[in-house]
């Protein structure tokens, strides 16, 4: 996949970023050039999916369907997730 390439000066950059940053498809670098001579490149970025969403998605497809849930299948989730308790409250109350 070939990767167009635009060149914009500093002070074109300074002027329109918002435009030229909103122009990133994904298929054109933005240099940047100072005096006719490159001395940076803009690129789009695409984030990594959020890691949380797939293991929701992954618990959701584990868990009964409501209908045809037992309190067997109930007590089975705690194996499935068991939420995190923040550190402070994982102190043993006895301890003071």
């Amino acid at each position: 996949m070939a990767t167009d390439e635009a060149t914009v000066g500093i002070r074109e950059l300074k002027a329109r970023l918002s435009q030229i940053i909103a122009g990133l498809d994904g298929q054109t670098d933005v240099v940047i050039t100072r005096h006719g001579r490159p001395c940076a490149k803009l690129t789009s970025f695409q984030a990594p999916p959020d890691p949380g969403t797939a293991s929701l998605a992954s618990l959701r497809d584990r868990l009964p369907r409501l209908a045809d849930a037992s309190y067997e299948d109930f007590q089975g989730l705690k194996s499935i997730w068991v939420p995190e308790a923040p550190a402070d409250a994982r102190r043993d109350p006895a301890d003071g």
